[in-house]
């Protein structure tokens, strides 16, 4: 899973059977003092309503058993509303 911060939205009219009526946003992976990583942004298909400037929390799918259909890699899985770090 990666922490991430909402950045941007994605534009799309024409997608796959699947992804119809997704939304997609850009997220860009940060530390967990909030500190963005620069050059780490990925696309996420949003499962949960995030909007932006959400912290989120993605997940990764590696199912390789459906090669023959889309499978999205990166999903926005939690709205992540505070982070506690022990030093």
């Amino acid at each position: 899973m990666i922490l991430a911060k909402v950045t941007g939205r994605i534009i799309s009219n024409q997608k796959t059977v699947e992804l119809m009526g997704a939304k997609l946003l850009l997220v860009t992976e940060i530390d967990e003092y909030k500190n963005v990583k620069e050059g780490v942004t990925y696309v996420a298909v949003d499962r949960v309503g995030a909007g932006q400037g959400d912290i989120v929390l993605v997940g990764e799918c590696s199912n390789n058993e459906k090669k023959d259909i889309y499978q999205d890699n990166m999903s926005i899985i939690a709205i992540v509303e505070q982070i506690q770090v022990d030093n």
